[in-house]
């Protein structure tokens, strides 16, 4: 079964007929903003990591790897997307083949979807609707397992998102929908100290959501999980037929799949939010796991490899889908997800897209 390889090691990538060789490199990491040689860091090892190509679904660079064109060449013939991490953990950038599954009428009618306002404003509006709804969710499950300042911190931040839920049927413009989810996300960010103020979550203050750079623990953390989301959104998107350019609620840009900002959106709650309770709460992420560069805080190399198995285990886990009637995995879900949009697109008055609410 295929299933994604993540890669931390510095050193160079090579293919020997129908195997992918990994040729480990040791040695201290120059970081990316600080070399001006252009030059591999580390020196070679001589150690060897085979893995059939048989078995990887996406390759996922956190260390220094050369690469060349036959070796690109080869991964795009397996149909193998690549995604890049620089020194600090920061996604940088996807090589991903060439589309594979090609369908006229479904780009034609993403393109009809998105320049007609009022269908663009329907789906946009859905998708919103769906990841507030995640939000309340996660809100809800900690705000009957917390007593005293705590659970009124959460019970406020619900009552505020409940509050932004209701202007979604009466929003008419797209900058209207986004400004209920970041108003929603704010209030959800603000409960965070009342749900983490016990035990080793304790080590970890939040005030608000900064990204670039991250200010705290908790900001890298929330940055290194979104673009873990945000790339496996796109590593779904990528085995449908859909346009990853073409979006909805984010506006389309360049240097970016906006279609994968706009699903990831529905399942930053389910998949980033829970993963980091769960390591801060069992302390297996601990403040020894950071570094200040640069003006900010970011995870160092063991805190990304803790938070990326777990990541990676988590996609695996399974729940029972109720109209399927059968277990899917988590990763599975966000494939579902672009399947229930190409469903609408083709045919909304058949069956009409409804972002994903979390019943488990």
């Amino acid at each position: 079964m295929k299933r994604p390889f993540y890669i931390f090691s510095s050193g160079r990538l090579r293919r020997r007929q129908n195997t992918l060789f990994f040729e480990k490199a040791s040695g201290e990491r120059i970081p990316d903003d600080q070399d001006e040689t252009g030059e591999p860091s580390g020196t070679p090892t001589g150690e060897r990591i085979p893995f059939p190509v048989e078995q990887v679904e996406s390759l996922y660079f956190f260390g220094e790897v050369d690469l060349n064109s036959k070796l690109l060449t080869f991964l795009a013939r397996h149909d193998i997307p690549a995604h890049f991490y620089d020194y600090y953990g920061n996604y940088t950038g996807t090589y991903i083949p060439r589309d594979y599954l090609h369908s006229g009428r479904l780009r034609i009618e993403q393109v009809m979807h998105y320049v007609r306002p009022k269908r663009r404003r329907y789906l946009a509006r859905a998708i919103v609707e769906a990841a507030t709804y995640n939000l309340l969710r996660v809100l809800r499950y900690y705000l009957n397992r917390l007593e005293g300042e705590r659970q009124a911190a959460v019970a406020a931040a619900v009552a505020v998102i409940e509050q932004e839920r209701k202007q979604l049927k009466v929003a008419e413009q797209i900058p209207e929908l986004m400004g209920i989810e970041g108003r929603s996300r704010d209030a959800y960010y603000s409960a965070w100290p009342a749900i983490l103020a016990d035990g080793p979550g304790e080590a970890f203050p939040f005030e608000k959501r900064e990204r670039r750079p991250p200010s705290n623990e908790l900001n890298a953390l929330i940055s290194f999980g979104n673009s873990l989301c945000y790339t496996t959104t796109i590593r779904q998107i990528h085995r449908t037929a859909l346009d990853p350019t073409i979006s909805y609620l984010h506006e389309p840009g360049e240097r970016r799949f906006s279609l994968a900002l706009d699903l990831s959106e529905i399942f930053k709650p389910i998949l980033v939010d829970r993963a980091i309770f769960r390591l801060v709460k069992t302390g297996k992420i601990t403040p020894r796991h950071f570094e200040a560069r640069l003006g900010g805080i970011y995870l160092k190399e063991e805190g990304r490899r803790i938070f990326v198995q777990h990541w990676d285990e988590r996609l695996r886990q399974t729940v029972y889908h109720r109209r399927l009637e059968r277990h899917v995995s988590y990763e599975r879900l966000i494939r579902l997800e672009c399947y229930k949009l190409i469903r609408h697109l083709l045919d909304p008055k058949q069956e009409r897209y409804r972002g994903l609410h979390m019943w488990w």
